[in-house]
């Protein structure tokens, strides 16, 4: 049997964080991932996403300014946008393990399942450590319906070399408005089907519906309240049925129904380690119910979002608490969040559908366009901001819809999460002028 002081099970963000605090500590460390190394984000997730959205963004934008700056419009050559995509984020896996190898730690390509509580089965080969940590991040979910089998995941979108002409999403959450806005701009027509009334729940429908708005103008359909049932294949494409006998024919399917847990390959049972539906379920040092088995990133169960920035918090911390630096329980800081769709929407801190039903807070609204040249001179005419202030008239939240939210709601977490009084912010400095900061500044204090 093979000893360590710590073995990760998975290699993205949250285990990268903690390697980069172990790497000088002499402990011996293996890494595993029966995936790809480095997990989602760079290889099927967040960074190839913003890698496409690069030229996405620049053709809506010169879309939005025909006729009143711009004459010809540019398109989006599918086939060479994703070789160059491939070129880009292809050899990641690889340049992963060298980086984790490069900090002193062994690593193995392949699956671990427990056989006792401190012993794992790797590819025939039993190994142990006083510290496991979990960290498999979530899967896509594939619904149980008929005709499942030819469904396609969001995986699969970034590596397909043509570019289809009719596309339809199961579900209505980021994986779907994102990946909706890639393929239409690109030339798709998309359907995206949604079982409750209205698509990216997370976020304030009232800055949402921008979104939709300027989707459907782009040849995206929604379809709302409607469940899918089925899947047929036809000679052409597939045909999807729902509960409402709506049907609706499409060259590929998307399954986008949300992520689980990634955690079926792990034998949790044999060692009644305890998780439900939404995670692995953990103490407030990451710790689960077995003393020395740890779990990271989005394969925990937990209140606030999954996102690679918060497993990337919980990787620094756990590795902090393990070497004794810290006996603090975790306490998560303002965490920001964002659809990059056309346009994006963002909020942090108190959400603004919570802060309409509660008499505690108050909501000053604001039309960017109206008073503010930057969202003009991009001809994006429905911004919207809006500011979340408590009976203390201390900003605890903000959310915006607007090409350059995800930029403009940073401005706000930092505030809100140094809880900054809106007369440090004003007089301490001043940011640069004409550009997204100073815009703050003035509706902060005003």
């Amino acid at each position: 049997m093979k000893q360590y002081d710590y073995i990760f099970i998975g290699s993205g963000p949250s285990t990268f964080a903690a390697a980069n605090k172990l790497k000088n500590s002499n402990k011996k460390v293996l890494i595993l991932d029966g995936g790809s190394f480095g997990g989602v984000c760079p290889n099927a997730g967040c960074e190839p996403k913003i890698f496409l959205e690069g030229a996405v963004k620049s053709v809506l934008i010169a879309k939005k300014l025909k006729g009143i700056g711009i004459d010809k419009l540019s398109t989006i050559d599918w086939t060479k946008l994703i070789k160059q995509k491939k070129k880009v984020f292809g050899s990641y896996p690889s340049n992963s393990i060298s980086n984790y190898q490069s900090m002193g730690f062994d690593t193995i390509q392949g699956k671990g399942k427990f056989i006792d509580e401190h012993i794992l089965d790797i590819n025939g080969t039993e190994y142990t450590a006083p510290n496991i940590i979990i960290a498999t991040g979530q899967k896509p979910n594939k619904l149980p319906i008929p005709g499942s089998e030819y469904t396609l995941n969001s995986n699969d979108i970034f590596n397909m070399e043509s570019l289809p002409k009719h596309v339809a999403f199961i579900g209505g959450g980021f994986v779907s408005m994102e990946l909706a806005t890639i393929l239409s701009a690109a030339g798709s027509k998309v359907d995206i089907i949604e079982s409750s009334g209205h698509p990216l729940k997370a976020f304030s429908y009232e800055h949402v519906k921008e979104i939709v708005k300027e989707l459907k103008q782009n040849n995206v359909n929604f379809v709302t309240n409607q469940v899918v049932k089925e899947i047929i294949k036809k000679d052409q494409g597939y045909q999807v049925n729902t509960n409402q006998n709506m049907k609706l024919d499409a060259d590929i399917i998307v399954d986008a129904s949300g992520r689980i847990p990634n955690i079926d390959d792990l034998d949790l049972d044999k060692i009644n380690l305890d998780y439900d539906k939404f995670g692995i379920i953990v103490n407030n040092h990451l710790e689960t119910n077995i003393n020395g088995v740890y779990a990271a990133g989005d394969v925990v169960k937990k209140s606030v979002p999954k996102l690679t920035s918060t497993a990337h918090y919980e990787g620094e911390y756990l590795s902090s608490y393990l070497m004794g630096e810290t006996d603090n329980k975790l306490n998560y800081p303002t965490i920001a969040t964002a659809a990059f769709t056309f346009p994006q929407v963002a909020q942090v801190g108190v959400s603004l559908d919570n802060a309409r039903k509660d008499k505690n807070y108050s909501i000053k609204e604001y039309n960017l366009a109206d008073s503010d040249f930057l969202y003009v001179g991009t001809n994006d005419m429905n911004a919207k901001l809006s500011l979340i202030f408590n009976n203390k008239n201390e900003l605890v939240g903000a959310s915006e819809v607007s090409q350059t939210a995800a930029d403009d709601i940073d401005n706000f977490a930092s505030i809100i999460g140094l809880k900054l009084d809106k007369n440090i912010w004003r007089d301490k400095f001043i940011p640069v002028f004409p550009a997204l900061a100073y815009k703050t500044r003035d509706l902060i204090g005003d």
